[in-house]
């Protein structure tokens, strides 16, 4: 694979040293980059890759690769798992705002919502318990928060408000500037 130096809006260092990781193009979707932290990554054995980051170069957002490392919880859960969330040798994850978990989208695309050749594993396509929470908030913070669903074939929907009380998915992200949707 080709190297090159690429950075995240937030540096992810190896193991507890200052010196920044090594990003790899994904050869797929050059939008893309990966980062191995076991250097155990094999296309063929998905198990291999849920370990690994991947970053949005178009944005600066750091992303599990196995978009289902979390599981289902409803979304109050979901924000403080992604807290205490640690992967690739870091904490500081979050549950990613409506804004940057729809960044993945593309619009393009009539039926899958993520870019082609996408380098994601495990990601929960459709409608329903197959959404993604946010921590975007509905106006009215007691009612309801946002999510994101993976699938447009049902219509141009692709966020949406859900009851907080009901099992959704997690992405968690890390980067970005956190704090902004912060509303919980």
């Amino acid at each position: 694979m080709d190297k090159k130096k690429i950075s995240p809006l937030w540096n992810i260092f190896k193991d507890e040293s200052s010196e920044p990781v090594d990003w790899v193009l994904h050869k797929k979707n050059p939008r893309f980059a990966i980062f191995d932290p076991n250097k155990d990554s094999d296309p063929a054995n998905p198990d291999s890759l849920s370990d690994d980051l991947v970053l949005d170069r178009e944005t600066g957002l750091v992303w599990p690769r196995d978009a289902n490392l979390i599981g289902q919880y409803n979304w109050l859960d979901a924000n403080t798992l992604c807290r205490e969330f640690s992967l690739g040798n870091r904490s500081g994850w979050r549950l990613p705002s409506v804004e940057e978990l729809s960044s993945l989208v593309d619009l393009k695309q009539p039926d899958l919502a993520l870019p082609v050749r996408h380098p994601f594993i495990n990601v929960q396509y459709g409608s329903g318990v197959y959404a993604y929470w946010t921590s975007t908030n509905h106006e009215n913070p007691d009612a309801a928060a946002w999510f994101v669903n993976f699938w447009r074939g049902a219509g141009p929907h692709l966020a949406g408000l859900a009851n907080k009380s009901i099992l959704g998915h997690i992405w968690p992200v890390r980067g970005g500037v956190v704090g902004i949707n912060w509303n919980w």
